[in-house]
């Protein structure tokens, strides 16, 4: 994970180099040049988007690297049994979206340690 923000923050980095050297590549402010303005247009797009694909990954990283609360089973097992005994059959949506988020931080650990294991 740290080595794909790395090399996401790198390129954001790159594309900013980028736009500043476009920007100066003029002495004057104004040209009549059109294609010029259209590729910066272009990097500011591109870094547009570079960013918010870095800030998706540590929003990604922040809410699934967090501290894992152990032995939720027991938590998940009573709340769908008071739900279940509520309404027959109907479990909230709040129970299952605590489960899913639950799991998916425990599979990021999982291929974590896998990913560790398989390099050593």
């Amino acid at each position: 994970m740290e080595e794909l923000i790395e090399e996401v923050e790198h390129i954001v980095y790159v594309y900013k180099l980028n736009i500043e050297r476009q920007k100066k590549y003029y002495d004057y402010p104004f040209t009549n040049n059109p294609a010029h303005y259209y590729q910066l247009m272009m990097l500011q797009k591109t870094l547009e988007v570079w960013t918010s694909c870095l800030e998706k990954i540590m929003k990604n990283k922040k809410d699934r690297w967090g501290p894992v609360e152990p032995r939720r089973s027991k938590e998940f097992d009573k709340r769908i049994k008071l739900e279940k005994n509520g309404v027959p059959g109907f479990v909230t949506p709040n129970t299952l979206n605590a489960m899913l988020t639950h799991m998916k931080c425990l599979e990021s650990r999982i291929e974590q340690l896998e990913s560790t294991f398989c390099m050593k």
